[in-house]
């Protein structure tokens, strides 16, 4: 009998006897006999397919912003506006050191300048974001600038990267739908990452390594070799199970 008639009737008989197996079980309840009746059908009348890819964590950008309004010609930042200073700390929660842009009404052209009122109410927005652990800077982008401000108002924005969780939902094996398990294969391992993840950022992109220090690393090798005092004994653990 040729190879591949034999192969073909070997697991035939393999589907039978497992059909079989599975298709009447006395000590079953009703309901579970019918969801397993499904999943033999699926098993012997489904085709082989490619399990989808591990859903990849994605990261979003959400821009946070305030407004500091001051007094006419004053740039004396009062109560409201350190109110407002810590409404957008609060909100964004922004890492310690963290930039902070600030813009101003109407847009800075290459040869433009500011008055003199403006900028001490953005030293003055300055000061107290450098009291409170943050670094700022004029909004470069059109994105990192508040819309539409009066000309008393400083505006400040935070940019802080989200993970996007992926949806790990699974269908139930309902009747008359077939169930379908592998929808959501290696979901619950990319779900834990992207809730335990200190830096959003590092699901975009890897950080740079630090220069290593050859040098010292073989030092350290040489010093262990010949017995140096200044290196710690390794202490010898008896592994056996007692």
């Amino acid at each position: 009998m040729p190879r591949h008639t034999r192969s073909k009737l070997t697991v035939a008989i393999c589907l039978a006897l497992t059909a079989a197996g599975c298709a009447g079980d006395p000590d079953r309840a009703p309901e579970n006999q019918a969801i397993a009746d499904v999943i033999n059908v699926v098993f012997h009348h489904g085709k082989w397919r490619q399990i989808p890819a591990t859903p990849e964590n994605q990261v979003e950008a959400i821009v946070f912003e305030q407004r500091v309004v001051f007094g006419a010609e004053t740039a004396l930042l009062d109560r409201t506006g350190r109110q407002a200073l810590d409404r957008l700390i609060s909100e964004a929660d922004p890492a310690p050191g963290s930039l902070i842009r600030l813009s101003v009404a109407g847009t800075l052209e290459g040869g433009a300048t500011y008055d003199r009122v403006t900028l001490q109410r953005l030293e003055s927005v300055r000061m107290a974001l450098a009291n409170r652990g943050y670094e700022s800077a004029l909004a470069d982008d059109t994105v990192a600038r508040v819309a539409a401000l009066q000309d008393d108002e400083i505006g400040l924005t935070v940019t802080k990267m989200v993970a996007v969780l992926p949806d790990c939902d699974q269908p139930q094996p309902l009747e008359p739908d077939p169930p379908s398990f592998e929808a959501g294969f290696g979901c619950s391992t990319a779900y834990n990452l992207a809730v335990m993840i200190a830096d959003p950022n590092d699901l975009a992109r890897g950080r740079e390594l630090d220069p290593a220090d050859a040098e010292r690393a073989s030092l350290s090798i040489l010093r262990y070799r010949i017995g140096d005092p200044k290196v710690d004994t390794v202490i010898k653990e008896d592994t056996k199970s007692q």
